[in-house]
């Protein structure tokens, strides 16, 4: 018991997790109008699973909803920086284009 409370403080929350991941794609839709996420606004994140990589680092996989029903499984790395918790990369899950 005492393990999980001590190991409980080192993952994001659910609602922190979902927030990094719904700026960051919003931001790369921006950046990378060729994209599949271009020009796309997300409109929903469904995390499926937080792996401790290891202290102060996590991989995240979730189901990134964008604009227009294009839905797309992605891997996100997220770190606990000095100022809390912050996206490092991702990976696109998705089989195809």
């Amino acid at each position: 018991m005492v393990v999980m409370v001590a190991c409980a403080g080192r993952l994001p929350s659910t609602s922190k997790s979902t927030s990094i991941i719904r700026k960051h794609f919003n931001k790369y839709g921006k950046k990378y109008e060729a994209s599949p996420f271009g020009n796309k606004k997300v409109t929903n994140v469904e995390i499926l699973s937080v792996d401790e990589i290891h202290k102060q680092l996590i991989s995240v996989q979730a189901f990134v909803t964008l604009e227009g029903s294009d839905v797309h499984k992605v891997r996100v790395t997220i770190e606990k920086g000095p100022f809390g918790w912050r996206y490092v990369s991702w990976e696109n899950l998705s089989s195809g284009g």
